[in-house]
């Protein structure tokens, strides 16, 4: 589509049929509809489904790039409404959980631990589900230094092994924690801008960008501005209990995908 116009070195989807893509489109505003709805999630969503056109390498750089623009557009909503007292402990046990992923379990094989992080989100949407997590408040200080510190450590360690998604982990803590819908969203928003940009500044230093990955993601980004605003707009136009309702089918489509990538790529 763009080989006799560009440069080759600039040349975006180079040796990839047209067909192919325009198909990149689609998941990506998709995914950036999720992201401007809850604040997250269009990471794992669009590298599931670009992986099998692009291959998982260029599909990871692709979306990093595409998804550090949309949270210029997103992260002012999500300074004025998140629980900072909260997302500041998260931050920081996130930093640990991702430098021990970088450094103790480099050995370990990625997409076992995809498929750990979609029974794990499986498994929390269940506990949000019948309500274990209030049980549970009874019992220890849901909002406590080793209970926050401890999911986020886990949540920085998935997510920084398995590709992206260790925020899905944290989502029905945060809707027990948070209080309402709009700080949820914002402090879902603050700590994936936070989780986002570190892995950009890394990949950046790296040399990990190619020149023809930019053209790519300025070619996208139509898509990402459009999903992001239709998603935020969504967000203001529906009830907390259709919010919460929309954000437990989504976790679980998620966790879904998650195991089945898992499983096809180990098996």
């Amino acid at each position: 589509m763009f080989a006799d116009l560009i440069p080759a070195p600039y040349t975006p989807f180079a040796g990839i049929s047209d067909g192919a893509t325009i198909i990149v489109f689609i998941p990506s505003f998709v995914g950036f509809f999720s992201r401007g709805l809850f604040g997250f999630g269009s990471n794992m969503l669009i590298i599931i489904v670009i992986t099998w056109i692009l291959g998982p390498h260029h599909a990871v750089l692709l979306t990093v790039l595409t998804t550090s623009v949309a949270q210029i557009h997103l992260f002012p909503q999500g300074i004025k409404t998140a629980d900072w007292k909260l997302a500041r402990t998260l931050i920081f046990g996130q930093i640990i959980g991702i430098a021990a992923a970088t450094w103790v379990f480099i050995s370990l094989k990625a997409d076992w631990l995809t498929f750990l992080l979609g029974v794990l989100v499986a498994l929390n949407v269940l506990m949000d589900r019948y309500q274990l997590l209030t049980r549970l408040g009874r019992y220890i200080d849901m909002r406590g230094t080793a209970t926050v510190s401890g999911l986020a450590v886990s949540s920085g360690m998935l997510g920084t092994l398995s590709g992206g998604g260790g925020i899905y982990i944290l989502i029905p803590y945060l809707k027990l924690s948070c209080g309402d819908s709009p700080t949820l969203r914002g402090t879902a928003i603050a700590l994936s801008g936070f989780f986002i940009y570190a892995r950009l500044a890394a990949l950046a230093v790296a040399g990990a960008f190619a020149p023809h990955m930019l053209v790519e993601a300025a070619l996208i980004l139509p898509a990402v501005f459009l999903g992001t605003w239709g998603g935020t707009r969504l967000f203001r136009a529906i009830s907390a209990e259709r919010f919460y309702g929309f954000l437990q089918f989504f976790l679980i489509a998620a966790a879904m995908a998650l195991i089945g990538r898992g499983l096809w790529k180990t098996l």
